[in-house]
């Protein structure tokens, strides 16, 4: 079904792009409107990753995004934006690019097409992670499950536990993305449950060689965070801190971890930070008012949809990209439009 769909939502993009009513429907839709995009990853499809599809492009694809934004949208900077949305007068086909969490692919892949196509960005990193060599509990746990498959005698009744006892069986392509499902059924649950899971994983696996391996699931340093600053295409801004989900933490937790992100930016010489991205999109009333309290003026929140006017400052959607979907001209306008 799912693979259906996409062939429908893909026959649709193309039949309308090359009739032109896909961009007469652009001009209103977007009318003193901007489309927030955002990015996570740029990754090769060959990369040894562990995050999920939805938050990966590849560099050929992302290459073309960017010729395509730079050709037919006013690509905007962080303080271009600003400016537009406090009058509530975006200019036609105005666009702001954004990449969430602080990945080293950020720096290693998407700068240098950045700097190629002159595309400018705005980057939201969590501070716990930058300069580490930790990574997030989804892409960790993946890769430890993956890892007890191969060697399942160290641990099959963790595998057992998490319903992938079958596992070793399959292939490990099969086998990545069987634990990368049992990590998504984890993310609504609380967070202690996953990191205990990962402590016996980890202590399971304590004597196989590859267990502490990250694979290309690594954070930025911030030297890297640096050159992304001195390209003149990057505005830096915060992801909170530990990643932690901010509705779950009421105000004063929310306000804690957005602050301590802003005075560690600071630290780093990252002054005067005033945008940030609710990790996982997660945001209520107590969180924004934490985040306008904590400092910053613009909030950006992972719900589908565009930015019309200055009420919206703290709550702003975007549109999430990501490959699958975005594979060619008219499948990447289609999704900037948020159609089904």
């Amino acid at each position: 079904m799912p693979q259906l769909k996409r062939a429908i939502r893909r026959a649709l993009a193309y039949g309308l792009y090359y009739t032109g009513l896909l961009w007469l429907y652009a001009a209103i839709r977007l009318r003193r409107k901007a489309v927030v995009l955002m990015y996570h990853r740029v990754l090769p499809a060959d990369a040894d990753t562990c995050s999920h599809a939805g938050i990966i492009v590849t560099p050929e694809t992302f290459d073309m995004h960017l010729a395509f934004l730079a050709r037919h949208f006013r690509t905007l900077t962080q303080a271009q934006f600003k400016q537009e949305l406090d009058a509530s007068a975006f200019g036609p086909r105005s666009c702001l690019v954004t990449f969430d969490d602080g990945w080293q692919d950020n720096v290693q892949n998407a700068l240098p097409l950045l700097m190629k196509h002159k595309v400018p960005a705005v980057f939201f990193v969590a501070t716990g992670y930058v300069g580490t060599a930790g990574t997030f509990w989804q892409e960790r746990l993946t890769r430890l499950l993956c890892l007890a498959a191969a060697n399942a005698k160290h641990a099959s009744g963790l595998l057992q536990e998490a319903g992938l006892g079958g596992v070793v069986q399959q292939s490990p392509a099969r086998v990545r993305q069987l634990a990368r499902e049992f990590v998504t059924s984890l993310k609504s649950r609380d967070p202690a449950v996953a990191h205990r899971f990962i402590e016996r994983l980890e202590h399971a696996l304590r004597d196989v060689a590859a267990a502490s391996d990250l694979g290309a699931d690594r954070f930025m340093s911030w030297d890297e965070l640096e050159v992304l600053r001195r390209s003149g295409l990057a505005a830096i801004g915060s992801h909170a801190h530990s990643h932690a989900r901010l509705t779950t933490l009421g105000y004063k937790g929310a306000r804690a971890e957005l602050e301590l992100s802003r005075q560690t930016l600071a630290g780093y010489g990252f002054a005067n930070v005033s945008a940030c991205a609710y990790p996982n999109g997660d945001v209520n009333d107590p969180v924004e008012a934490a985040a306008v309290d904590a400092g910053f003026t613009l909030g950006f929140s992972t719900r589908s949809g565009f930015v019309r006017h200055s009420s919206e400052a703290t709550h702003l959607r975007r549109i999430n990209i990501h490959e699958s979907d975005t594979r060619s001209r008219p499948e990447l306008l289609y999704r900037m439009l948020n159609l089904p």
